[in-house]
């Protein structure tokens, strides 16, 4: 008889949960988020999360805040971490823009979240959350914000509408104390009328609960006139921003039409299932696919196991670490991986179900390698303003989000470099094609190069306050991506349209004196779900950082009015390694450094960007002499270059030295007398043997570096 009975009140418990007419607009238990920034790929784009922000961050295995002593349902994943910088960047877009016009009636809209003040000072009198109009980003609020205040020691939650008072909650709150907080925003027609209703920790019997049962709330704005307004927008309220302004954790978070679903009780549970399933994908072999799913948003702590079939669905492979919504493959071989398939497993285990996505089979065409020879060599020999299309092997096609900071015009001087300048306070992206729109990306084959020089010149720095990163990268649009085609925002400094765009990307320390003590950084793009192309390395996952050695914090960097050369090189080493290495030469310096990489090893590319922090942070604008892509036969650098023999007689030292890989290259052998002096000097250039004699040798001691070009 017991047993019968709890079926019964299980079943009477999914009843009162599941309120007819009920929406569910967002669910965010941070499942399968990556560690990083909130809103970059794999922390939380593909849930309505963007516009980044170092301070809201996700860290993946931490775990979640628990709600269970209050009443709520067990919650899944991982939770957020806010830190004390006031920054109102990362936003959630809960609905379409329009889904709540302003003339809507009698229409609520509940939020609900865990919480917990990690301090008690730090939180004083800091805005915590906004919700804005659906397109309005995240400055002054249209329609409501959340705030905090100490009272003795506690803090109080307070809401308030524009212009208004804030409205406070008499409940006190300790540091370290997990927190259910619920607001209700009930629109009515017509702006100013519009009421907000806080919550906190509200009664375990009501959870679930129809709108009749509603309990009453702890804090209430907008009944009087003299409460504030809200903007009369035909776009409705849809951006919820979380600001980084106390030091805090957020967990939880959800926007739904009743209070039934935005307070799911303890002891539900809601079977797994799919709200979107993997879709078939024809790609070229040779790289990565990515498939994606999605668990059905009412289920009780969903988690993923991926499979693979090799055999058309007659037996299945569990792929090991394959474990999140979003599962990228190995690079694909033709000849044994054509028509693998691949589906998702969704488990809830409070009530021991399976859910099993649909089947996507990945279908590979053989891929078609570039010959060597030149790809583009932009001189910059036009007459028009950019963007030139198409685009030829005289002419790379340069886009960016205002015309006025890339001017390759002057004033029709044909020939003159291009004058890229960085804007002031923010960002700024310059994106180049050096391959045609719909045609096919440069395709390494092994033991082949990529090369890309670039000559530029730092013009001043009367801006300059402070370093920050230069970020250069090479990127693939033809697989999966969408190229820009107008200079306008998608092509801003924080965007490129880098969804599904692969890449890497040489961050580079930039300024008159270095500040870090390896300048060179490099990364490969991984989180393939960003928009932002080179906004966030949260988007990358880091290589290793040079030159070898490291050392060079405050030591001479960019000089104004030297021009410097920039090669870049992808070697495609084998099929599954690929070296990536960066050499800067100039003003008698030479700054190197590569990697081997062989998780990734992207060999095909189409474009080229360059993204300057800012103007106070980099340099006035840089002169680009030429931008030139090549294909070349064989590596065009050695990986690394190992020292052999040394030996002195009288005033010559002669040198040795053995290249990886081997192979015909030019080598440049420089001299300091003291490891302290500030530059190298060049003693030769040009070098195509691996031995010199230095001549000139007249001190007792003396340093060497051969590098390569």
């Amino acid at each position: 008889m017991k047993k019968i009975i709890g079926i019964i009140l299980a079943a009477f418990a999914v009843l009162l949960y599941q309120t007819a007419g009920a929406v569910v607009y967002k669910t965010c238990e941070f499942v399968g988020y990556t560690t990083g920034n909130l809103g970059v790929a794999g922390t939380g784009a593909a849930d309505g999360w963007e516009n980044s922000s170092a301070n809201v961050v996700v860290t993946n295995g931490s775990g979640s805040l628990d709600g269970t002593a209050l009443g709520l349902a067990a919650s899944a994943g991982d939770k957020v971490f806010i830190s004390g910088t006031t920054d109102l960047k990362a936003r959630n877009d809960f609905v379409p823009s329009g889904t709540f016009p302003a003339t809507t009636t009698d229409t609520n809209i509940y939020f609900s979240f865990l919480y917990k003040f990690n301090s008690v000072t730090d939180a004083d009198g800091k805005l915590l959350f906004r919700v804005n109009v659906g397109t309005s980003g995240t400055g002054t609020a249209q329609y409501w914000d959340m705030l905090a205040k100490n009272v003795a020691g506690s803090i109080q939650l307070g809401i308030s509408k524009p212009s208004g008072p804030v409205v406070y909650a008499p409940t006190n709150i300790a540091a370290g104390q997990t927190i259910f907080v619920v607001v209700r925003h009930h629109m009515i027609v017509g702006p100013q009328n519009d009421t907000v209703e806080l919550w906190i920790n509200p009664p375990p019997g009501s959870f679930g609960a129809g709108e009749g049962s509603v309990p009453p709330a702890a804090a209430i704005t907008g009944t009087l006139t003299t409460d504030g307004t809200e903007v009369n927008a035909g776009s409705g309220p849809g951006r919820f921003v979380v600001c980084g302004g106390a030091n805090a954790q957020f967990d939880e978070f959800r926007v739904t039409s009743t209070w039934a679903e935005a307070t799911p009780p303890y002891g539900i549970c809601v079977g797994a299932g799919f709200d979107s399933n993997p879709t078939n994908i024809t790609q070229v072999a040779e790289i990565s696919a990515t498939l994606n799913a999605k668990a059905a948003s009412a289920a009780t702590s969903p988690t993923y196991q991926w499979q693979v079939s090799n055999n058309g669905g007659t037996s299945w492979t569990t792929i090991a670490g394959a474990t999140l919504a979003s599962y990228t493959t190995p690079n694909l071989s033709l000849a044994t991986d054509n028509g693998n398939q691949y589906r998702a497993i969704v488990y809830v285990a409070c009530n021991n179900s399976y859910a099993t996505s649909s089947v996507a089979t990945v279908t590979l065409t053989a891929p078609v390698a570039t010959p060597a020879g030149v790809v583009v060599d932009d001189l910059f020999n036009v007459s028009f303003v950019e963007p030139i299309t198409p685009v030829t092997v005289n002419n790379a096609a340069w886009y960016t989000a205002s015309s006025t900071s890339l001017d390759i015009y002057h004033g029709g001087s044909p020939g003159a470099p291009m004058t890229a300048t960085p804007a002031s306070g923010t960002s700024t992206l310059w994106l180049g094609y050096f391959t045609p729109t719909n045609t096919l990306p440069v395709h390494l084959a092994v033991g082949n190069t990529m090369k890309v020089t670039m000559p530029f010149t730092p013009t001043g720095y009367t801006a300059h306050t402070n370093n920050s990163s230069v970020r250069i990268g090479v990127f693939d649009y033809a697989d999966g991506g969408i190229r820009v085609s107008n200079d306008d925002t998608t092509v801003g400094g924080s965007a490129g349209s880098g969804v599904n765009v692969r890449g890497y990307m040489l961050s580079l320390d930039f300024g008159p004196t270095f500040t870090a003590s390896s300048p060179l950084s490099l990364l490969a793009r991984t989180s393939l779900n960003d928009v932002n192309l080179m906004g966030s390395t949260a988007s990358f996952t880091s290589l290793g950082s040079g030159p070898s050695g490291g050392g060079y914090s405050n030591a001479p960097a960019f000089q104004a009015g030297t021009q410097y050369t920039l090669v870049m090189n992808v070697i495609r080493a084998a099929v599954n390694t690929v070296i990536f290495s960066n050499n800067i030469t100039g003003g008698g310096t030479n700054w190197a450094f590569s990697v081997t990489e062989t998780n990734l090893a992207y060999h095909r590319f189409d474009a080229f960007a360059i993204r300057p922090n800012s103007l106070e942070t980099t340099a006035d604008s840089f002169n680009i002499a030429e931008f030139k892509v090549e294909v070349i036969a064989g590596p065009s650098v050695p990986n690394t270059i190992a020292m052999g023999t040394v030996s002195r007689t009288g005033s010559n030292v002669s040198l040795t030295w053995t290249p990886t890989p081997t192979g015909s290259f030019t080598y440049t052998v420089q001299r300091k007398v003291s490891l302290t002096d500030a530059l190298w000097t060049t003693l030769q250039t040009g070098i195509s043997t691996t031995s010199y004699t230095d001549t000139t040798a007249t001190a007792t001691t003396g340093f060497y570096r051969v590098t390569s070009p």
